[in-house]
């Protein structure tokens, strides 16, 4: 009994659940409250990052460089936190989304279609993929901009016997120890601790980005099954009981993903609204480093690091936003561009209803105030360059 209902129940982005459960942010079985583990994970991290990062901003404004790179991992990390917020905040609403779309996946897991077991096999490759490449990306890049320069240090000091001050942190923050930028002694321990802890939130915020967009390409891919069973439903070699049962599943089917869809614009509403700012902001700072400090090249490549991150979040949600849209417009599509008139008045009456229901707009949007797409992006970007652009002027009058 038990080999049978794993056989039947789809392995929906398994590896973004095994690495949420190695660092205790998803549970084995649904219904249960968040490890003791994940919600000190979290509340470690405005300790660890922003209020380090707030308290150098506001008292140490003698170097503008320094004080440029301040803003941009603050950027970043506020970023982060409210991922890990928004994270915690609707986590059984992510248990339900999750185990709902993973229902929805396994009704059709046995389909003999060719086609539905394609899109079935691309969604375990897709998300495989992107979990493994977005995870050695962004860890590499986490590493070099702690990691590594830590290590520099340490040979140049093992090789030479000395070392420059101010000794390199991961971040621009101030945790009152006494000698922390200037005793080698007294930075080491403490910057390999705070290189350990920002693997591990790296590590956190990598599953739950991958989570998140996993879940809504698959929510797209499962619209695109729709399509393919709301073509199936005009099959006439199948008799009329056939069709009524058939006709049902696809109801239930097709309510389940509206729902599901539903459920994740209700959860990313907001985290995708701080998102745009965020960026809009990012963009602006980078574009303003570039032109105050260009030949600063680690600046300029923690600033770069930054708005890369940024751009990255933001596109990802416009092109899935994108994605959903057209993807569950495809189902009303499929229906309408088939030879329904050629039915009785009561198959008719049936699919009309069907094609009501799948008319309705499936989308994410930004706290209801726009809808995310790629031309939400491009949008983005043409204000944040207008913002510069005033910044410029603004700057050059006070210069002037």
């Amino acid at each position: 009994m038990d080999s049978n209902s794993k056989k039947d129940t789809f392995p929906l982005i398994q590896i973004s659940t095994k690495m949420l459960q190695i660092i205790r942010l998803w549970n084995e079985s649904s219904g249960q409250r968040m490890s003791t583990f994940g919600v000190l994970l979290i509340a470690v991290f405005p300790i660890m990052w922003l209020i380090p990062s707030w308290l150098f901003i506001v008292s140490s404004q003698d170097n503008i460089k320094r004080l440029m790179k301040a803003i941009n991992e603050q950027i970043v990390f506020c970023i982060v936190f409210l991922k890990f917020s928004f994270y915690a905040i609707h986590f059984r609403r992510w248990e339900q989304l999750f185990y709902d779309l993973q229902r929805s996946f396994s009704t059709v897991v046995n389909n003999p279609s060719l086609e539905i077991q394609t899109i079935l096999g691309h969604v375990t490759k897709s998300t495989h993929k992107l979990t493994k490449y977005y995870c050695s990306i962004v860890s590499f890049n986490c590493a070099a901009y702690g990691l590594f320069p830590m290590l520099f240090i340490v040979v140049k000091y093992a090789v030479t016997g000395s070392y420059d001050v101010p000794l390199s942190t991961p971040i621009e923050g101030n945790y009152f120890i006494p000698g922390f930028r200037t005793n080698f002694w007294v930075w080491l321990p403490f910057n390999l601790a705070q290189n350990v802890v920002l693997q591990c939130h790296s590590f956190a915020v990598i599953t739950i980005e991958c989570f998140t967009w996993n879940l809504v390409y698959a929510t797209s891919c499962m619209f695109r099954i729709l399509q393919i069973q709301a073509t199936e439903l005009l099959d006439r070699s199948r008799d009329k009981k056939e069709w009524n049962i058939k006709f049902k599943t696809f109801i239930a089917l097709h309510d389940s993903v509206l729902r599901s869809a539903r459920t994740l614009e209700a959860i990313l509403s907001g985290q995708i609204l701080l998102l745009y700012v965020s960026t809009i902001l990012a963009v602006c700072l980078g574009m303003v480093v570039l032109t105050l400090a260009i030949e600063d090249v680690y600046l300029l490549l923690t600033t770069f690091v930054a708005f890369g991150y940024c751009m990255f979040q933001m596109f990802s949600f416009s092109y899935l936003g994108t994605e959903l849209i057209e993807q569950s417009e495809a189902v009303a599509d499929g229906i309408f561009n088939s030879k329904w008139y050629e039915e009785d008045v009561k198959v008719q009456k049936d699919l009309s209803f069907v094609l009501m229901r799948a008319k309705k707009p499936v989308r994410l949007t930004a706290a209801k105030l726009f809808v995310v797409t790629r031309d939400s992006f491009t949008q983005v970007m043409k204000q944040a360059y207008t913002i510069f652009a005033l910044m410029s002027q603004f700057l050059d009058d006070i210069a002037n």
